[in-house]
């Protein structure tokens, strides 16, 4: 599934009617369309079909609120898009799910992140004001100035319970030019992220220290996800595709967001064969009604089946924007080596340990001690390694020599052991190259804790 996935909350007043009437004008509009329209009443099972396209209504009411939308599938030569409009209608809220995907389709010929539907736009158009925890939802950038920068801040904090993400645009110090064109990239991103910029930069001092440092500043970009609490940043470039990889970065997480139940296609279809079960148990239907739905169902798990398998494809290809450092997909900073681990990250261990060394040596240049510091800062730590030698020395330090648990305590750490003569050889598993000898019978009461270091040298 390449696919599009964003929640806009309606405003109450918006009657479902009114929604599902936006929901057709949708499809009316397109000039692409090959299907031909009526003025019925929308009600639910209500379908308009052509060769080429599906599009089919839902209206559910329950006791919990009203289920309400609509999907439509356009077929091609590649396969099919799917795109799925559900609201959940109740006394304080109303929202709107739109889901795109395609499935059937061949992964390595295409990989295009899709558009923002259409609907998207209409909705924020026709439906009056939106706000996402108090946020306007809105095709414009919000100015950040020294009045409001506040309100900035409690969103790079991660102090409010929105579900969209924030998109800082900064100014450059000198020259005073944006990485990007902050109105554009409201434009684009409308219904799926909010966009704020800075025309001072004197905006930037404030926000730094009200974010502890956590603000993009002198013409970078800030991406700011709530629960999660991390950062990315864009840094300076002339890259004129800037705008795009913004937009296709934020789709991509997105798309990886779970939709609730309540606003799934397939959830509100669910209801509905629900209620058909029920009337049939109360003897008010025919089996028939069970048996269309019987096949429906198995017909949906096929599609999913070939949907996941080319999802799964597609998310393996994409997973990198999680890894990277800046929006550009540049390769990591290094990769791991072929040498197998003792314990997870020990690569990594050893990389930032050779860091501290150079430092601590003294022997280079003030820019590379901040490029290294700044290194440091932005990986974690992990007491792996620690961790590893002591659960390693007490087994080695042993009274007695190793004992049976400590042999089997060895092999859960990733070592063979085998015997040879008054000693045990001890080596890490497939791998001849590191042969340790261990004395059955320690010699004296020095000679376990003797062992142990010729362990870490041979080994660390």
């Amino acid at each position: 599934m390449i696919g599009f996935n964003t929640v806009l909350p309606l405003s109450t007043d918006t009657t479902v009617e009114h929604f599902l009437h936006i929901c057709r004008i949708w499809q009316q509009r397109s000039p692409h369309t090959t299907l031909t329209f009526d003025d019925q009443p929308i009600q639910n099972g209500l379908k308009y079909e052509s060769d080429q396209e599906v599009m089919e209504f839902v209206h559910v009411t329950r006791s919990g609120g009203v289920h309400c939308g609509v999907r439509h599938i356009r077929k091609d030569e590649d396969g099919e898009w799917r795109t799925d409009v559900v609201g959940h209608k109740r006394a304080e809220d109303f929202k709107v799910a739109i889901v795109s995907s395609r499935s059937h389709f061949n992964i390595t010929t295409y990989s295009q992140i899709p558009l923002t539907p259409y609907i998207v736009s209409l909705l924020i158009r026709e439906t009056g004001p939106m706000y996402d925890d108090g946020i306007r939802i809105e095709a414009e950038p919000k100015e950040v100035t020294e009045e409001n920068a506040a309100e900035l801040a409690s969103l790079i904090n991660c102090q409010k319970y929105n579900f969209m993400p924030v998109i800082y645009v900064s100014k450059q110090f000198f020259g005073g030019t944006y990485l990007t064109d902050p109105r554009r990239l409201a434009q684009k991103l409308a219904g799926l992220a909010h966009v704020y910029f800075e025309t001072d930069t004197k905006v930037s001092t404030i926000l730094r220290a009200l974010t502890d440092g956590k603000n993009a500043y002198n013409g970078s970009i800030g991406i700011y996800w709530q629960n999660h609490n991390y950062k990315r940043f864009l840094l300076n470039d002339t890259d004129e595709n800037i705008s795009l990889k913004i937009q296709n970065y934020v789709k991509t997480i997105l798309n990886t967001r779970k939709t609730a139940d309540e606003c799934r296609w397939s959830y509100v279809q669910h209801l509905k064969y629900q209620r058909a079960i029920d009337r049939y148990r109360e003897g008010e239907a025919e089996n028939t009604v069970l048996i269309d739905y019987a096949l429906q169902e198995n017909q949906e798990l096929q599609e999913q089946v070939k949907s996941l398998e080319a999802e799964n494809y597609y998310l393996r290809e994409r997973q990198q924007m999680f890894f990277s450092n800046e929006l550009d997909e540049q390769r990591p900073l290094i990769f791991k080596g072929a040498e197998a681990e003792l314990f997870a990250s020990e690569q990594a261990e050893l990389i930032l340990e050779i860091i501290e060394e150079k430092l601590r040596s003294g022997s280079c240049s003030v820019r590379i001690r901040n490029m290294l510091e700044s290194i440091l800062e932005a990986n974690e730590r992990t007491n792996n390694k620690e961790t590893f030698l002591a659960q390693v020395k007490t087994v080695l330090t042993e009274p007695g020599g190793l004992s049976s648990q400590g042999k089997r305590e060895l092999v859960k750490l990733g070592f063979e052991l085998t015997e040879e003569g008054k000693h045990y050889k001890l080596k890490i598993k497939g791998d001849d190259r590191y042969p340790h000898p261990i004395a059955k019978t320690p010699s004296d009461v020095r000679s376990s804790e003797n062992n142990f270091s010729q362990f870490k040298k041979r080994f660390f």
